[in-house]
């Protein structure tokens, strides 16, 4: 529920919501450059795989590994191919399903950020991993940093 009040030139809103809170990873490695994440929802996992196997095509990159986050059809994925940040921006763009709002957040924040814990009792699991076409140049351990977040909890 949304409540807004304007008093002359100040608008106050006050949300009520349900929420989760997880823990994320964000995409930012040790030495300032960045892996690959995604994310997709509602996008069943062969278009997600197709759109996915063509960025990785293109920019020759390794194994790209695709998790259900919810059923039927919300991804996550990760590639450890790791890019400076305007390369990672431009390649997630690239990638025509990916969720607008993950990108555009993730412009913003200056790196992009995947919850990597349950919520509402739904696990991610591994869907899918495309073999790439060039070894991982980073590792999960080579992650700058994990962040504690409070996300909408919508079942």
């Amino acid at each position: 529920m949304i409540l807004r009040m304007t008093v002359k030139k100040i608008r106050v809103t006050l949300t009520i919501a349900k929420i989760a809170k997880v823990i994320g990873v964000n995409s930012e490695l040790e030495n300032g450059r960045h892996i690959l994440m995604w994310d997709f929802d509602n996008i069943p996992l062969p278009d997600v795989c197709a759109d996915l196997r063509a960025v990785q095509i293109r920019n020759s990159l390794s194994d790209i590994h695709i998790c259900r986050t919810k059923e039927p059809d919300n991804y996550i994925a990760y590639c450890f191919t790791s890019q400076d940040w305007r390369t990672a921006v431009e390649i997630v763009a690239q990638t025509h399903l990916v969720d607008w709002q993950f990108l555009r957040f993730g412009v913003y924040r200056g790196h992009f950020t995947l919850r990597v814990t349950p919520k509402n009792e739904r696990e991610i699991k591994l869907a899918y991993r495309l073999e790439g076409y060039e070894p991982p140049d980073c590792k999960p351990s080579d992650l700058k940093s994990w962040v504690r977040y409070e996300t909408l909890s919508w079942r």
